[in-house]
């Protein structure tokens, strides 16, 4: 069986037009499709997807939430190439109006990190490694356990 690889990411949300505008206009996204409850973004690596709630039920039977939901269900995280980018980036998206949970911070893992949410229900991580890259890493040949942070 040949292993699946991700192609996309659909965030279902409740209010498409305000999703497109969140994407375009904070956080700089390009519109690619737009149709009837769906749109997506041109860009590089996993296309992000949006489709709207409604849409998807009616046309698919998949149900969804319609309501907000009490926390974030998923998380999409952007690697940057520098903790001093995360800094960048903050200042790039208070300039646009984009609310954050928190100013940029260094946490235990070795990163500078900056969360926000968006308005599909989405928690966005940006973060950047520290000299020494990555704790936790597994070595897969010796069948190790990962380092506990």
């Amino acid at each position: 069986m040949q292993k699946p690889t991700i192609t996309d990411i659909c965030l279902i949300t409740r209010d498409l037009d305000n999703s497109i505008e969140f994407y375009t206009e904070k956080l700089g996204f390009t519109l690619k499709h737009r149709m009837p409850g769906f749109a997506d973004f041109a860009g590089p690596g996993v296309i992000l997807a949006l489709w709207d709630a409604e849409h998807i039920q009616k046309t698919t039977g998949v149900r969804s939430q319609r309501e907000e939901p009490q926390g974030h269900n998923v998380m999409l995280a952007v690697k940057l190439d520098s903790p001093e980018d995360i800094d960048r980036m903050h200042e790039e998206l208070v300039a646009r109006s984009v609310e954050f949970y928190d100013a940029p911070a260094d946490y235990p893992w070795n990163a500078r990190c900056l969360y926000l949410a968006g308005p599909c229900g989405e928690l966005w991580e940006f973060f950047a490694w520290y000299d020494g890259g990555e704790p936790g890493a597994v070595d897969l040949s010796s069948n190790q356990e990962p380092v506990s942070l």
